[in-house]
């Protein structure tokens, strides 16, 4: 599966002051319930599923990037959001490396294979190092989508 796919402008944003893991999580929520026309009980339900996920371990792929994801019911496809910081943050990475550079995903719960393509798809764009600096140099959020788009067509 196509990081485009899954990736719409209105789900990219760029520099935003998130300060920790716990609101990186919740403000996911809230985003990605607010765009699909959902109310604030579908963002508190996809926040804890945030959650339960990073309790299993962290969604940190080392060198400055996380990719939370969870699964959740009611949805009919795979929708990705991508985020730079103005700060990294703590995301208990294996490799202490500080987050700056997010990629998050809510996953019908009926799409296993899906999921994990496109799980493998994200992570191989994000972990070449030109790549994550492309998008940490972007400066909005109309550049930060087309330069996801032209990484993953550059492929």
């Amino acid at each position: 599966m196509k990081i485009t796919d899954v990736l719409i402008p209105a789900m990219t944003q760029c520099d935003l002051a998130w300060s920790s893991k716990k609101r990186v999580l919740q403000n996911l929520s809230s985003l990605v319930s607010e765009h699909l026309g959902g109310d604030a009980d579908q963002a508190d339900s996809l926040f804890h599923s945030f959650v339960a996920r990073e309790k299993l371990g962290s969604t940190s792929i080392g060198d400055g990037v996380a990719i939370p994801h969870c699964r959740a019911a009611g949805f009919k496809r795979i929708h990705g959001c991508l985020i730079t910081l103005q700060n990294p943050i703590d995301f208990d990475a294996y490799d202490d490396e500080p987050v700056d550079l997010i990629f998050a995903l809510v996953v019908p719960e009926e799409k296993n294979d899906e999921h994990l393509a496109t799980l493998a798809s994200i992570a191989a764009l994000m972990q070449k190092d030109s790549s994550r600096q492309l998008l940490r140099e972007c400066q909005n959020n109309e550049d930060l989508y087309n330069t996801a788009v032209k990484l993953e067509r550059s492929r």
